[in-house]
């Protein structure tokens, strides 16, 4: 039978061949106690369960020709490798000797190494076929070789602690044999003693991990709470390089000792016994000097519960623990940690199934195994505590601590500590531990499966439990074409809060008619979403069809604490399907509604007016300069769950068959020259009803009359009323003609000549005011002699009711461009109140008119006008965030309230290929308030940090429901 070649960057694969990456780099990993055991395929059937070792505790090595650095030779290389190989070798217990059999064949670096994507082609002696040099240490003085095999600037020396030591077995046989092992050392990273002293510490890991034994998790709160002796106990084969950082240093007190954890690990996996005694002079037989205390962690259930961190410490006369000589064991390390599942497949990337590591008996799910523990110094016996915590969530992936790698799940339940007394040399103890309080699973009313999904609730939503291991839930339900949905689920713990310290739920979808066991046309990877818990995946259908939904443990895990919530969120019609310009009332139908979702049309908010999990109706705002036709209809949940549901082309902004005009008022015949007249006329559908938000096109046909515009053609929206209004002027006595028209070719005319002008007319006629506001507001009249401006004239204002009063004198003059200017105080008006001022010229009746409307506040729309999305580098200086208020007739309104909330995080790059992500954080938040300006304008400043990469994230909110996104990325 061939070998088994490993491989493994970030998560645990197996190829024939491949490589894997078995020790200090982003890797894969099982219990506190062995790295890697035996599955259900590849290895022999009487293997399964065992882990992987090497043959008789006989480990030769042979070292590089060549230095290690510009400053390390290769005398003192070896020597400290030599010395961190002895490390293990001296453990009176344990039947393992390591042998610097001398060299290889040469100088291993970038002239005469061949390599790529983690694997060595040449030389012929570092190869995975190599076995007769089980382990080659090569000393890469420039990082070549190792960016030959990893990419370039894998050895770049900022992460010296990481990349200072790259070690794996790339050979394993059937029988759960290691066959060959690599171990390089970064010599970039070895460019001054505390480097060195660092280095060495992580060659004393390499050798642990060639040796097979996995990281553990040792009195991890030693630096910060009080733990008599805490740090003394870490191991050296910590999860991570302890308290050194990339400029080296001591990583852990005394580093060139194994502590009790490394100890009791190594004798587990390489025994002195009766039998191989004589291998291994002055050596101990391991049981007859050590003690031991093995059990299992169970559901109460029964069911074995895998993951929990079992620590075992010795007490003191007075009954305290003795930190310092800790050991400990994962529950279920012997037990597969990943079985696959039918969203993502059973298989690693490179085909092979993932159950070719770990046991598949249901017995070792919840089994510890803290055998072969050293008893403390000058003890023939002791009394212990056993104790049980949770890994850290940190410890995955390349950290990996226990079977769980590509995230830990946190025990179920209270696990109070057990007593263990008077354990003398030789003894052991069997443990049943079953956590009283711990999830039962509960019923599931129902749960689907591939071949029979379930129906989707009507609701959209539903609670689910992945209670099995392999157990997956499925559901169907029809989609029309041109839709996108969102599917999303959310982890929970036992009180039903979420979490991403449990069920990490995959989600995938196929065509309901596609074959079982077909790969799916798209997944999502457990826990991608930003929300505690959460998984989302995004779908667009391409025609009408009916889908299959799975969800299952990215592990193909499951356990009785495996809740979690799931919901689609699918929106499926609109009606009315046409729109005017101006927007107006729609009502939405789907599915998996909620209260705090919005809704987005043509990219821009519509107002929501009411929210069930089946219906949304909303006010839809206007379209923007030059939309006409088919829109995106969008409704969005809360940012956080990237969830979304948009209909393509839901609704459509332009006039319909049958809409026609009616007059309501035009410039006829002979009107002032220079003084704007409305055009104003009514849009009304077929059946003579308003046809609010239609664009009315107004067009001078011919002649020299000019339009408020300033163009020769203007569009103007109706109003609910479907009314539509343009200021015409007659610039001389020549005949003009202006037609109003709609887009489906309905139009009036408007037919006249220029004439002697009146003496005033108004500039600014109106304002739009948030009701209860007040403010000043500054008003504009000009007076006309013979069509030319008339400097000189004397206006006087005079108020038509409540609400609207002239600040200082009731009377101004004009200025040199005929100009009369007053400021007046507006408000507080109530909803739809109209306050108005009149202006008259010389004391005649040559008067116009100056009024205020209370605009609803609360049905205010935000539109952003500039700075909401930026991407300037660090240097950069964001511009202000502006945005603009409008009434809900789309008119700028004055004094609204605008709020805005700001997050401000770190920025952070996009993940390597190496390690988990670092998630950004938090640096500050704050919330602004502004009131808008005559123009409906508001400014804010982003948040910044000077000199700091930052992403910020915001949302400015207005009325019951406006609001807009805010992004500033400042990169380095």
């Amino acid at each position: 039978m061939p070998s088994l070649i490993l491989s493994n960057l970030r998560r645990l694969t197996v190829s024939f061949p491949l490589l894997l990456i078995v020790a200090l780099f982003p890797v894969a990993g099982f219990a506190g106690g062995p790295k890697y055991v035996a599955g259900a395929h590849y290895f022999n059937p009487a293997a399964m369960g065992q882990p992987v070792r090497w043959a008789g505790g006989q480990v030769n090595y042979y070292v590089d020709q060549g230095p290690l650095s510009q400053t390390v030779g290769n005398q003192q290389a070896t020597a400290m490798v030599d010395a961190a190989a002895a490390l293990w070798s001296a453990v009176p217990t344990a039947a393992v000797t390591l042998t610097d059999k001398g060299s290889l064949n040469e100088d291993v670096n970038g002239s005469t190494a061949t390599a790529a994507n983690g694997v060595f082609s040449a030389p012929s002696d570092v190869t995975s076929a190599a076995t007769a040099f089980p382990v080659a240490v090569i000393y890469d003085e420039d990082g070549s070789v190792i960016d030959a095999l990893f990419g370039a600037g894998a050895s770049k020396p900022t992460s010296c602690q990481i990349n200072g030591v790259w070690t794996w077995l790339d050979n394993v046989n059937p029988d759960a044999t290691a066959a060959h092992g690599v171990i390089i050392l970064n010599g970039v990273c070895a460019s001054n003693a505390n480097m060195l002293e660092m280095m060495s510490f992580e060659v004393e890991r390499s050798f642990g991990r060639i040796l097979g034994l996995d990281f553990a998790q040792v009195n991890p709160a030693a630096l910060t709470d009080e733990l008599p002796g805490g740090t003394a106990g870490w191991p050296v084969m910590q999860p991570e390089s302890g308290v050194c950082t990339q400029s080296g240093g001591a990583c852990i007190p005394n580093p060139t000792v194994l502590r009790y954890d490394d100890i009791a690990a190594l004798n587990r996996l390489y025994p002195v016994t009766a039998q191989n005694l004589s291998s291994f002079p002055g050596k101990q037989i391991t049981a007859a000097h050590t003690v031991s205390i093995q059990g299992t962690v169970s559901f109460r259930t029964g069911t074995g519960m895998q993951g929990v961190n079992v620590v075992a410490r010795p007490l003191d006369s007075n009954g305290n623990p003795l930190y310092q000589y800790a050991v400990t064991f994962v529950s279920g390390a012997y037990f597969n940690g990943n079985h696959g599942n039918p969203i993502s497949g059973y298989t690693d990337g490179s085909g092979n199934l993932l159950t070719i590591w770990g046991s598949s008996y249901a017995s070792l799910q919840g089994y510890f195994d803290l055998s072969d523990m050293p008893l403390p110094p000058g003890a023939s016996s002791a009394n212990y505590q056993v104790t049980f915590e949770p890994i850290s969530p940190n410890y995955i992936l390349g950290s990996s601590v226990g079977a769980y790698i590509d995230g830990q799940v946190a025990p179920s339940g209270t696990l109070p500590p057990i007593s263990v007394p008077s354990l003398s040399a030789g003894a052991s103890h069997t443990l049943t531990v079953t956590a009283a309080d711990s999830a039962e699973g509960g019923q599931q009313s129902a749960i689907g499966t591939e071949a029979a999904p379930r129906a989707l609730p009507a609701s959209g939503e539903w609670a689910g439990r992945i209670g099995k291991v392999g157990q997956s839930d499925w559901f169907s339900f029809p989609v029309r074409a041109g839709r996108t949905f969102t599917i999303v689920t959310q982890a929970l713990n036992e009180a039903g809060s979420p979490t991403n310290l449990k069920a990490m739920p995959t989600i995938g979808i196929w065509d309901a008619f596609d074959p079982i066991s077909a790969p799916a046309i798209a997944n999502a990877p457990g826990l991608n979403g930003l929300a505690t818990g959460e998984t989302w995946l995004r779908v667009t259908t391409a025609g009408n069809d009916l889908v299959r939904v799975g969800i299952a443990d990215q592990r193909g895990d499951g356990r009785p604490d495996f809740a979690y919530n799931g919901w689609v969120l699918y929106a499926d019609t609109v009606s009315p399907q046409h729109l005017p310009a101006a927007g107006g009332p729609i009502v939405i139908h789907g599915t998996g509604f909620r209260t705090a979702d919005t809704v987005l049309v043509n990219g821009q908010p519509a107002l929501v007016t009411s929210i069930s999990p089946n219906e949304i109706t909303a006010i839809a705002p206007p379209a923007g300069a030059g939309i006409t036709g088919s829109v995106n209809v969008e409704v969005d949940d809360q940012p956080a769950f990237y969830a979304a549901a948009i209909i393509a082309g839901g609704v459509s902004y332009d006039s319909g068959t049958g809409d026609a005009l009616t007059l309501v008022t035009a410039p006829m015949n002979t009107i002032p020259t220079g003084v704007p007249v409305p055009f104003t006329v009514t849009a009304l559908e077929s059946n003579l009803t308003p046809a609010s938000g239609v664009t009315v096109v107004y067009t001078v046909t011919s002649g020299t009359a000019t339009l408020a515009c300033g163009k020769p053609v203007c569009s103007v929206t109706a109003t609910g009323d479907g009314r539509a209004s343009m200021n015409v002027t007659a610039v001389d006595g020549t005949w003009s003609i202006v037609t109003a028209s709609l887009t489906n070719g309905a139009s009036l005319q408007a037919q006249f000549a220029g004439g002697t002008p009146p003496t005033l007319a108004a500039l600014t006629p109106r304002l739009s005011l948030a009701a209860g506001a007040t403010l000043s507001w500054t008003v504009q009249a000009l007076a006309l002699r013979s069509g030319a401006p008339s400097a000189g004239q004397t206006v006087s204002w005079t108020s038509a009711g409540t609400g609207i009063a002239v600040q200082g004198s009731p009377t101004s003059s004009t200025d040199a461009a005929g100009i009369a200017t007053e400021t007046l105080t507006v408000g507080p008006l109530s909803e739809g109140q109209v306050a108005t001022i009149n202006a008259c010229v010389n004391g005649t009746n040559q008067c116009v008119s100056f009024s205020a409307i209370g605009a609803r506040p609360e049905y205010a729309v935000l539109e952003a006008v500039s700075g909401t999305q930026q991407n300037l580098s660090v240097t950069g200086t964001p511009a202000p965030i502006t945005l603009r208020l409008l009434d809900m007739d789309g008119n700028p309104m004055a004094a609204g309230t605008v709020t805005v909330s700001q997050s401000l995080y770190t920025w952070e790059p996009p993940c390597t290929s190496h390690g988990p992500c670092p998630p950004a954080r938090l640096l500050a938040t704050q919330t602004e308030m502004a009131t808008s300006a005559l123009d409906g304008t508001v400014a804010f400043t982003p948040a910044t940090i000077q000199g700091v990469a930052t992403n910020l994230t915001g949302l400015a909110a207005s009325g019951n429901t406006s609001t807009i996104k805010i992004l500033v990325k400042r990169h380095p």
